[in-house]
Formats: structure tokens, sequence, C-alpha cells
């Protein structure tokens, strides 16, 4: 029942991308974002000083630097929608507001 319900809000979900909407507690979501990039800054940090004291992690430089990509690229992306889902200032213009300056 839980996949249903997740499906059924998806277009709910980018009906928050529209200027003039946002979640309901912008606040919970902006600090969400926050940890989760403070947990991604320390998991980098912690995994280069573990390879500077020789700690093996059996991960190459290539693989390291792929995942470090990845996390930088996901942590952005995050960062983009909550900072437009979270402000009614922001987002794509909606159909229904009439921005013509005509009139």
């Amino acid at each position: 029942m839980g996949t249903f319900t997740f499906v059924r809000n998806v277009p709910r979900f980018f009906e928050l991308f529209k200027q003039g909407e946002a979640v309901a507690d912008p606040a919970t979501w902006k600090n969400r974002t926050l940890a989760t990039n403070a947990v991604v800054a320390v998991l980098a940090t912690a995994l280069a000083i573990c390879k500077s004291f020789g700690l093996d992690l059996a991960l190459d430089s290539d693989t390291t630097q792929n995942l470090a990509v990845g996390a930088v690229a996901g942590v952005t992306v995050l960062n983009a929608i909550v900072h437009v889902v979270t402000s009614k200032h922001l987002g794509l213009p909606s159909n229904s507001s009439s921005g013509t300056g005509t009139g």
C-alpha cells in the first residue's frame, strides 16, 4: 500500500516546482538538507583521513574519485530541489498566472 501512496503523490511533488507552491514545513526540509550535507562532508573527510593514515579500504584512487563526484552531484541536485520546493518565491511560472504584462 505504501508504493501506491508514493505513486499517487508523484504529481503533487512536481506541483511544488511551480512558483507560489511550497512544502507544508519548509524549515524541516531545510534542516534535513543541512544534516545530509553535514553527513556527506563528514563521511568524505573520514574516508580521506583513513586513506592518509594508510587504512586500506580496498578502494583504488579512481573508485574513490568517482564516489566523491557522485556524492557531490547528488548533494547538488538535492540542494537545488530543496531550495525550490521550500520557497513560494522560486520555481517555474504557473499556467494559471496572468503574467503577460498586457491588459
